[in-house]
């Protein structure tokens, strides 16, 4: 009779692990969902932004503008994206936030292009977790363009 106590106990101890591991994937599950609910409005308003001041800045790869002439360099210039990406949403915002950014910073200094723009990544460990979070930063050289 004791035998089948000790069977029966460690039965249930197995299914422990099963029983935390389904925990922690419903725990995942509605993370990502919030995640995307939260940020989904915010990624639309960033790109209304972005289509906006579009129509005042060119933002381009290439090291000139094609097609036009650049009449005056401004210099370097760069953004940093505040947001910590831990999911695929939040990076999404992170990189229009952080293109949005440097378009701005463009357009303030007089720029009507941005030429070379090139997108670096930091990733690092967050303080006390096993999540590793992004952070996106976009650079390039403003410039004033002949049209």
């Amino acid at each position: 009779m004791t035998t089948a106590a000790a069977t029966q106990s460690g039965g249930l101890l197995g299914m422990l692990p099963l029983f935390v591991i389904f925990l922690v994937g419903i725990a995942l599950f509605r993370w990502i969902r919030k995640s995307k609910s939260m940020t989904e409005p915010k990624l639309d308003k960033l790109e209304r932004e972005l289509d906006l001041i579009r129509n005042q800045i060119l933002l381009v790869t290439t090291d000139d503008v094609p097609g036009c002439k650049i009449a005056k360099t401004l210099g370097y210039i760069e953004a940093l994206s505040p947001t910590e990406a831990a999911s695929d949403w939040e990076y999404r915002l992170a990189e229009k936030d952080a293109l949005l950014r440097l378009a701005k910073r463009a357009r303030d200094i007089g720029a009507n292009a941005v030429v070379g723009i090139r997108k670096t990544n930091a990733h690092y460990d967050q303080a006390g977790s096993q999540w590793q979070v992004s952070r996106v930063t976009y650079c390039g050289t403003a410039v004033i363009r002949e049209n």
